[in-house]
């Protein structure tokens, strides 16, 4: 399963609270991503974990829009 893959699996759960949403997307996010330091010097696989992790962040803040758009209106 790829990682959008992923991604669209938690995202669209309709199991899993907004929390627990976004701690599912965190524990996705490679530990590896944080250890880059030269992006310059960075090989094939370190660039794919960091697009993935971008991916993922990119998720959780939709989720954080959303959720600040359902609290505003009383949802």
């Amino acid at each position: 399963m790829t990682i959008e893959e992923q991604i669209r699996q938690i995202v669209l759960s309709e199991e899993l609270s907004y929390a627990e949403k976004l701690d599912s997307l965190y524990t996705l996010i490679p530990p590896e991503v944080c250890k880059i330091d030269n992006l310059n010097r960075a090989t094939q696989e370190q660039l794919k974990q960091l697009k993935d992790g971008l991916a993922i962040t990119e998720a959780m803040q939709e989720l954080r829009r959303r959720q600040a758009i359902a609290g505003n209106d009383g949802r």
